[in-house]
């Protein structure tokens, strides 16, 4: 089991997603924006950070630079669908530099739940 923070401006997202990890066994916080999770990062550690780079204000492209910056950085899953004349793959080109894995929207359960795996291990 693992602590896990999400961030996704988009709310059937955050839903769906939660809903993924915590039927697999995981703790999930959710925040709807950068700003949000970069203030709940300053009082909480996590053992993985999932964030859509695409968002109002502070963006993934963000979150991923603060990351960087942590002595203990969480491990980082990016993950975008695109929007606002950009596509996805352009969305996750920094995440494929800075993060540890990436998922283009619309992904399955199971592509979440490998990368998740592959990135904390399988929980035994």
């Amino acid at each position: 089991m693992a602590d896990i923070l999400l961030i996704d401006d988009m709310a059937g997202v955050r839903r769906t997603v939660t809903a993924m990890l915590k039927r697999a066994g995981h703790t999930v916080t959710a925040a709807e924006t950068g700003d949000e999770g970069l203030e709940i990062l300053k009082t909480h550690q996590f053992n993985l950070v999932i964030t859509d780079m695409l968002m109002p204000g502070t963006d993934g492209a963000d979150v991923l630079s603060h990351l960087s910056t942590l002595p203990n950085r969480p491990r980082v899953i990016a993950m975008s669908g695109g929007g606002a004349g950009l596509s996805a793959d352009s969305a996750l080109r920094l995440a494929r530099i800075k993060a540890d894995a990436f998922l283009e929207k619309p992904f399955e359960s199971a592509d979440l739940l490998a990368a998740v795996e592959k990135l904390l291990g399988k929980p035994g």
